[in-house]
């Protein structure tokens, strides 16, 4: 049986982002004799005052540490392999149907693959008795499916999220080699039903290389330890995310205008979109109170959680995979506010908090923070409680990364 874990993730263990990845990592570890993590981004910089700290049994390899090659030059090496020149005569019909970029973007992503397949041969050469588990459906695990395809090695998976599974995120609506990839690796994992059946109708062909492994986040509180008798004149809502406009947070923050009572909102999360939602804060009712905290990492949200007594969780973006932010927010009691995207509605309903339809106004978003307000406090409780059994039933790390790691072992 395979006791090594080889882990091609974005970034992590270096910042910024993927800080759901610990808790997976963190089980996973127990499971396996050694772990080898390799962030895949090539613009990382590697500074170990800022690398998350791992597990013991888990070593970090730097793939491109010191490399400041050109982006010709890695599409020159792709012209001198007839193999990778397959992978790219396979593709270009199908990119050329989204338009005069789409070859562009189908090239990179080659290019880049290549990188990572040549790096990895280097730096694990005896490969072939390990299992490969590409975090994102991108460039690395399409270097593992070329590394397998060439029988440089045997077990090959990959987890699916958001970005890297619907290509309409996408402008051209493409994602070069998806269906491809999928048939070669041993299986791909997506983290909703949403994503496996939006798979299954774009690549009916490969079905079987498909399924549902979900993600799953740790709390810092036992349930009897929450409170659940939260009374206050104030409602406090908190969200979590990058600022950007996908998150439409600024439809959050416009609609707290509208909102005729005592709100305290807390957002976690920095971004491009930071001016315009300070703008937005700036012009709201005295009533209304904004904190907005920048980047936090995982054990200061969990803090945050654990000790503010947030009432209600909002979550308005227009695209999601499934959102981690959510089985956070569930594993404290906290009910949740959300648009019906992606794989949310997995998650979210009338039990254990509000479902708002993707495309709305700001009115839309104050009238049914109006309604949660408006219910009793034995409602609140509730629905508290559901969050946290939905929570423990379904997106527990340690049940979820357990169960996964048996199944790559196997």
């Amino acid at each position: 049986m395979n006791s090594t874990l080889v882990i091609l993730s974005n970034r992590y263990p270096y910042p910024p982002g993927e800080e759901f990845l610990k808790a997976e990592l963190d089980v996973l570890s127990k499971h396996f004799k050694r772990i080898f993590l390799i962030p895949t981004n090539r613009s990382i910089i590697y500074d170990q005052k800022t690398r998350k700290d791992v597990p013991d049994n888990v070593e970090v390899i730097h793939l491109f540490k010191g490399d400041k090659r050109s982006s010709l030059s890695r599409v020159i090496d792709i012209m001198k392999s007839t193999k990778n020149m397959k992978w790219f005569w396979g593709e270009l019909s199908h990119s050329i149907r989204h338009g005069l970029k789409a070859p562009l973007i189908m090239l990179n992503r080659l290019a880049l693959a290549c990188e990572i397949k040549n790096k990895l041969q280097k730096a694990i050469p005896d490969g072939y008795d390990y299992i490969f588990y590409s975090y994102w459906l991108t460039p690395s695990a399409l270097a593992l499916a070329m590394l397998k395809e060439d029988e440089k090695i045997d077990k090959a998976v990959s987890r699916v999220h958001g970005g890297d599974l619907y290509a309409e995120r996408h402008n051209p609506a493409y994602i070069p080699f998806q269906g491809k990839v999928i048939s070669v690796l041993d299986q791909t994992y997506s983290i909703s039903e949403n994503g496996l059946n939006y798979l299954i109708n774009k690549h009916s062909d490969v079905e079987d290389k498909l399924s549902v492994q979900r993600l799953g986040t740790k709390s810092k509180v036992e349930y009897d330890q929450l409170n659940w008798d939260k009374q206050s004149a104030v409602l406090r809502l908190v969200s979590c995310s990058y600022l950007k406009p996908v998150k439409r947070i600024h439809l959050l923050a416009d609609a707290l205008k509208h909102c005729h009572f005592p709100v305290e909102w807390t957002h976690i999360g920095d971004g491009p979109e930071r001016a315009n939602i300070e703008k937005i804060v700036a012009t709201l009712p005295e009533q209304i109170k904004v904190n907005l905290l920048g980047n936090k990492n995982n054990d200061e949200i969990m803090e945050l959680y654990r000790s503010l007594d947030f009432d209600v969780f909002v979550n308005v973006s227009e695209s999601e995979g499934i959102p981690v932010t959510i089985m956070e927010a569930f594993s404290f009691g906290i009910p949740v506010v959300a648009t019906d995207v992606g794989g949310t509605s997995e998650v979210v309903n009338a039990d254990n908090g509000i479902l708002l339809p993707k495309d709305l106004e700001p009115l839309d978003i104050a009238a049914q923070i109006t309604h949660f307000h408006n219910f009793s406090l034995e409602e609140k409780i509730k629905k508290g409680k559901a969050a946290y059994s939905t929570w423990d039933h379904s997106y527990n790390a340690e049940k979820n990364y357990t169960k996964f790691a048996t199944l790559l072992k196997d």
